[in-house]
């Protein structure tokens, strides 16, 4: 029996609809980062108003004595400060300036070694400057792919690098949604021995240093990737220029 041309038209539907549904169940996903950072405004500054007292015109003398007048009080409009957040360099609010002689800030040699950042560069990660983390001065401030971090410091103590950890670590979760920094802390010559349970990586030379980080390299970024890295890169640029300032 001849095959009605109907036939023909539904069975090419029908494949049609068959692989456009494979292609939506089966296409790619590309994984996003969306860093959300809060930008507070500033607010500005309500001048405190005080009521001038009014004239009094003495009384004309009586048998009485006239009563005191009662004082007048200032009417000042009181609000509470906004909660501090990150923000882009140029609106960061600077501490109130206390009695306490400030903190004098570290020499260059303190925080600058050039043969760590040439040993982090060679195996691909992103150098940045180096800030002073409450008591511990970076000597290596370094990020790589998947939200990766390492603080490097010169004869600190375990201690203090893990209280700079947690300081960061700290901000991360202020400012981040669902987003974890794999911070890694490193101490060359440090004057104490971290736990057994310590993250914290201590090395004896920047030559062991070296050697450690050449069987650790960097993960370079695919193209899906380069974006979501740069994103990455700009918002640690924001943190370190925020640590500067408090």
């Amino acid at each position: 029996m001849p095959v009605k041309t109907s036939f023909y038209i539904s069975m090419v539907i029908a494949v049609f609809l068959a692989i456009f549904g494979m292609y939506l169940l089966f296409r790619p996903k590309f994984r996003r980062i969306k860093i959300h950072v809060q930008m507070p405004s500033k607010q500005p500054t309500v001048p405190a108003t005080q009521n001038t007292p009014q004239p009094v015109t003495p009384p004309t003398p009586q048998n009485t004595a006239p009563s005191p007048q009662q004082p007048i009080t200032p009417n000042i409009p009181l609000s509470r400060p906004a909660r501090l957040n990150i923000n882009t360099p140029a609106t960061f609010m600077p501490p109130t300036q206390s009695a306490t002689p400030a903190t004098q800030p570290p020499k260059a040699s303190d925080s600058d070694w050039p043969e760590l950042r040439k040993i982090f560069e060679s195996v691909g990660y992103t150098v940045k400057k180096n800030p002073r983390i409450g008591k511990l001065q970076t000597a290596l401030f370094a990020i790589g792919t998947d939200e990766v971090l390492y603080l490097g410091a010169m004869g600190a103590s375990v201690s203090d690098m893990q209280a700079a950890i947690n300081k960061l670590q700290q901000i991360f979760a202020d400012t981040l949604e669902d987003i974890y920094i794999d911070t890694i802390g490193f101490i060359i010559g440090a004057p104490d021995t971290p736990d057994a349970n310590s993250p914290i990586l201590t090395f004896s030379s920047v030559s062991e240093l070296r050697t450690y980080m050449q069987s650790h390299p960097n993960k370079q970024p695919s193209d899906d990737e380069a974006a979501n890295f740069d994103a990455y890169s700009g918002y640690i640029s924001t943190v370190i220029d925020y640590i500067g300032k408090i």
